[in-house]
């Protein structure tokens, strides 16, 4: 049998640039400050909780992004 061929779209390989995933950084650190303002005048848990994973997403995407700008 003949084994399927897969393809990359172009989306999956415009993700795998640098410069996407420091844009995508800096838009989550960019949401993150909007929200943890968000939290401190309103003291929501659901706000801080939105802030801690909007930090962690950024700075997985910029760890990412100095990967593939370095070893690419």
């Amino acid at each position: 049998m003949a084994r399927r061929v897969s393809r990359r779209t172009h989306q999956q390989v415009l993700m795998q640039t640098w410069w996407v995933r420091a844009a995508l950084a800096l838009a989550c650190l960019l949401l993150a400050y909007g929200f943890a303002s968000l939290a401190i005048d309103s003291g929501n848990l659901l706000e801080y909780a939105i802030t801690i994973i909007l930090v962690w997403y950024a700075g997985r995407n910029t760890i990412r992004a100095f990967r593939l700008a370095l070893f690419a």
